[in-house]
């Protein structure tokens, strides 16, 4: 599982980065890793078999919980959440 979780690290981060990315962390090379405390237990989450609306919640409560957002409309999440789902159906 550790060695699952080492390999899609990366495919993770970089939707996180390139198509959810709500502080525009991709914009500085020196923020890359802002997403990455959510890559574990995002990577739990598809693995323990989420659907598209778990996905969705989890990526809209960081945005309100952690990131202090207001809730925004979710569909703008609905492809995120397809990509990162596509990465464990592999």
């Amino acid at each position: 599982m550790v060695e699952e979780l080492e390999s899609l690290r990366p495919r993770i981060r970089e939707v996180l980065l390139r198509d959810w990315d709500p502080h525009d962390a991709a914009r500085s090379p020196a923020a890359a890793g802002s997403y990455d405390a959510y890559v574990p237990p995002l990577y739990d989450l598809l693995k323990g078999g989420a659907d598209e609306e778990a996905v969705v919640e989890f990526l809209r409560d960081r945005e309100r919980e952690s990131m202090c957002f207001p809730s925004l409309d979710t569909r703008r999440l609905r492809p995120v959440a397809q990509k990162l789902l596509a990465l464990v159906t592999r």
